[in-house]
């Protein structure tokens, strides 16, 4: 699905720019400005075509400029509006896709432990927070391997998983689960309370997650400390597979999940109001 729809992005993309050299030529300056905008249009969409968080904003603008094309062509409103329900469902449908892939993952526990190439100097910089390498998970994602070192830090009470891209940073509180990430793509069960850092590094990651810890604790509660590293590892192992079973098993409803999301349901945790509520409704989930 996702293939067919990024290949209709580029179809169309192309399809416009070559009509603003056509329409140029004709003398239609009005049909190769809507032209332009289309062609850009297609092209922010392909940028923004799957599992964001929350949808960026030029996913919209692309929706709203290729409306201003259609009515610059002088395209009834009727027909406006259908065009853009037709690319918001095949958005949805394209989320659906994925989700549903994401869900089907498989995690695989490596022999040795092993770092994927391009977080070497990601995971040197959380060895340098006093995290260790515990072992490591391999799966594979769109045919790409890739590896999930997974580490444990000093008190024994963190965990952190690093991949070349994504970071994540981890606590665990029974069934609960505190996330710390540079990378909030799909949506999670109610019980881990995320906070995004986009951008972040380990040491960042690490900072953010150790505030909201504070913060957890002002309740009284404490994250769970791993008496052994077998235990650490598997409880990433859960942890992970929890959250791809919730994705995969309603990728509708996570593709609905994906459009709707607003920021502030990701946030770096603090002592304001909005922060404070999401910690007491996170702790009124089943430990």
């Amino acid at each position: 699905m996702l293939k067919v729809y990024s290949a209709y992005l580029v179809v169309c993309g192309l399809a416009a720019l070559a009509a603003i050299a056509v329409l140029l030529y004709l003398g239609d300056a009005r049909g190769a400005v809507a032209a332009g905008i289309v062609a850009a249009s297609a092209l922010m969409l392909l940028r923004a075509r799957t599992f964001a968080s929350p949808p960026p904003r030029r996913h919209w603008v692309a929706l709203g400029l290729i409306a201003v094309a259609t009515m610059i062509l002088g395209f009834p409103i009727g027909m406006v509006a259908a065009s853009l329900a037709v690319l918001v469902v095949l958005q949805l449908l394209v989320n659906a896709a994925a989700a549903h892939r994401l869900g089907g993952l498989k995690l695989e526990a490596l022999d040795h432990p092993a770092v994927m190439p391009g977080a070497e100097d990601l995971v040197q910089q959380f060895a340098a927070e006093g995290f260790r390498v515990i072992g490591s998970y391999g799966c594979q994602v769109a045919g790409r391997p890739v590896v999930m070192t997974t580490m444990l830090g000093p008190t024994r009470d963190r965990l952190a998983v690093a991949t070349d891209k994504v970071l994540t940073v981890s606590s665990r509180f029974g069934r609960r689960s505190l996330l710390t990430t540079n990378s909030a793509t799909a949506p999670l069960p109610s019980e881990v309370l995320r906070q995004h850092v986009a951008g972040a590094s380990p040491g960042e990651l690490v900072d953010a997650h150790d505030t909201a810890l504070t913060l957890i604790d002002s309740h009284a509660s404490r994250p769970d400390v791993f008496e052994n590293d077998a235990d650490a590892l598997l409880a990433v192992r859960e942890m992970e597979e929890r959250a791809l079973g919730f994705v995969g098993h309603a990728p509708l409803r996570a593709a609905l999940s994906i459009e709707g999301r607003s920021s502030s349901q990701t946030r770096v945790l603090g002592s304001d109001a909005d922060s404070l509520s999401r910690i007491a409704s996170w702790l009124g989930q089943t430990a």
